[in-house]
């Protein structure tokens, strides 16, 4: 009897023991797997954050990258003139006007000397200059009485051809020009050139346009050599 009652107690304790081990080995596993997963959760957080913060940073930046880009073209467009519905800009300061090739956009400019645009593709461009004071005459270019005088004292590039060339000169040196010619560049192929304006000797102010054309479309050059016979000083 002494016996089985023996048996019996290390019978129970056996079991309160495989109990309380079972019970510690759950506990250990479900606290393992909640700090796993808590881990886990805060890294999936902690990366979701980053990307989200990287990722507004990205389109904030970008977006005051764009509004400087806008106000910078506003600032040079308002300082030098607008182009109107027409087509003919106006410069700010009333000095001139000259009527732009559809399509055409400011490039940039100034309101005291000089304003370029550009073509839709960007290789061709207009330029106007107006200049006062010495400088106009030691920028300006002396254009002779006729177009083989002009040729033999020039030289821009190969098979240059004066296409056009009017030129009057008065007594005191004052000038008013208008020419267009086709030549040339080893590095760059065949350009078209066409330029416009005068230089008053009496006022010393030297107004010019010149249309330099890349494209091999001669409708563009049409439209160049337009636009720098529109050129009108105020």
């Amino acid at each position: 009897m002494r016996k089985n009652s023996r048996i019996i107690t290390l019978a129970v304790a056996a079991a309160v023991m495989m109990a309380v081990t079972a019970c510690g080995s759950k506990d250990k596993t479900e606290t393992t797997a909640s700090t796993e997963a808590t881990t886990e959760a805060v890294t999936t957080t902690g990366a979701e954050t980053t990307a989200s913060e990287a990722e507004s940073t990205e389109e904030e930046d970008q977006a005051e990258e764009e509004e400087m880009d806008e106000a910078a073209e506003e600032t040079t467009a308002s300082a030098a003139g607008e182009i109107g519905s027409d087509g003919v800009f106006k410069a700010a300061n009333g000095k001139f006007e000259i009527k732009v090739p559809a399509g055409w956009t400011i490039d940039e400019g100034s309101d005291d000397e000089y304003v370029t645009f550009l073509s839709a593709s960007g290789d061709d461009m207009l330029e106007i200059m107006t200049i006062s004071g010495s400088s106009a005459d030691s920028i300006r270019e002396i254009y002779p009485d006729t177009a083989e005088e002009y040729k033999n004292m020039v030289s821009r590039g190969d098979d240059m051809e004066i296409l056009s060339y009017d030129v009057m000169t008065k007594d005191d040196g004052s000038q008013t020009f208008q020419y267009s010619m086709k030549y040339t560049n080893p590095n760059d192929g065949i350009h078209y050139l066409a330029e416009s304006g005068s230089y008053d000797a009496a006022k010393q102010t030297y107004s010019c346009a010149t249309g330099t054309v890349m494209s091999t479309d001669e409708a563009v050059s049409k439209q160049v050599e337009e636009a720098v016979k529109s050129f009108k000083i105020k």
